[in-house]
């Protein structure tokens, strides 16, 4: 099997999580919701970490391990860019970061990040896992080699191609790159996996076939003809043509990476049932989260940023009181000075107004 190496490379150290003992994160806000009979300490309440997603992978090493059905991540691309952001509150307007994904040009660490966190998902993913690594031509090729190292070759599932149709190109040296890539890889043999169906644009007439012994024929009459029917839909497969996030979308929280609701559904109805545990440990603006609630599964989430553990919370509070659907959440951090700061400000309450900088 090839391997890739870099210099430093590294294993993670699990002598490291007993750092991150069971008492390393607290929570600092709790939604609960009160039921005849039930306590709210019986019913599980899903989980937002306000931290560094290293610290949360060993922390939840303790607790979690081979417990987590599904987990997508949309972590930095390698781009060479950092995400800037402009905050409006009430009369200040200011620049802050979404994320970085600078790395100076130093591809070894960025791999170094991603190799000692994808070992950590593999240790948290359930026996039926799937996890979705999503990314872009930068670092795609280098990252389904990790994969390929950490999972085995024989894990691999799918290489979906998500096809952008909407986004703006201003290249004129290349051809418009219009897709990212989802790599899809299980922790065993036996992984969760639903055929998806999506609607055609109008009914199509079909042949209809058969299987027999492994081959498909077509079906015929008595008579030796070819029997058609008519259809409405199609078995999804790995190209999937859904739009970028624009600003005019009622969804649209400002965060600049955020990614559309119908790609997270597609990935969460195809890899978990129902009351299954999903993770998201660079949660951004929190969609697989939202997702995750309105189709009925567990979460947990992570971010390191406090604008999208604001936008994620703002998200989730929003839904329950338009839907009046109540499903327990709590956010938790390492409350050092300049966290306990920010909460004791009120940052989390404040209504702010998040938009890409330009």
């Amino acid at each position: 099997m090839v391997k890739l190496i870099w210099d430093n490379k590294k294993d993670s150290k699990p002598e490291i999580s007993e750092k991150f003992n069971i008492n390393f994160f607290k929570a600092f806000e709790n939604h609960s919701f009160k039921e005849d009979g039930v306590k709210n300490s019986e019913i599980w309440a899903n989980k937002l970490f306000w931290s560094d997603n290293i610290e949360v992978l060993y922390f939840l090493l303790h607790s979690f391990k081979e417990t987590i059905d599904l987990i997508y991540i949309d972590p930095p691309f390698f781009s060479g860019a950092n995400y800037e952001i402009k905050i409006e509150e009430n009369d200040k307007i200011y620049d802050s970061i979404a994320y970085y994904d600078h790395w100076n040009k130093d591809l070894d660490s960025y791999l170094q990040m991603l190799y000692e966190r994808i070992k950590l998902f593999k240790e948290l993913l359930s026996k039926r896992g799937l996890i979705f690594i999503h990314a872009d031509w930068h670092a795609n090729h280098y990252i389904r080699l990790i994969l390929d190292e950490i999972f085995g070759e024989n894990r691999f599932v799918n290489n979906i191609i998500w096809y952008y149709y909407n986004k703006y190109s201003a290249g004129k040296k290349n051809l418009p790159r219009a897709h990212d890539t989802i790599l899809v890889y299980s922790k065993s043999g036996s992984y969760t996996f639903n055929e998806l169906r999506i609607p055609r644009k109008k009914p199509r007439k079909q042949l209809m076939r058969v299987n027999v012994n492994g081959v498909l024929k077509n079906v015929k009459d008595k008579n030796g003809h070819v029997k058609y029917r008519t259809v409405k839909d199609k078995k999804l497969d790995d190209v999937w043509r859904i739009p970028c996030m624009q600003p005019a979308s009622k969804d649209w929280t400002g965060w600049p990476t955020q990614k559309h609701h119908e790609l997270l559904e597609r990935i969460i109805k195809i890899g978990s049932n129902e009351e299954d545990l999903i993770a998201d440990f660079f949660c951004g603006s929190g969609t697989t989260l939202l997702v995750s609630e309105k189709l009925n599964r567990k979460w947990i989430g992570c971010d390191i940023s406090e604008y999208s553990i604001y936008l994620t919370r703002k998200k989730l509070l929003d839904y329950h009181k338009e839907t009046e659907y109540y499903h327990p959440f709590e956010i938790l951090t390492n409350l050092d000075a300049e966290k306990n700061t920010k909460i004791e400000s009120g940052f989390f309450q404040k209504e702010i107004s998040i938009k890409r900088k330009k």
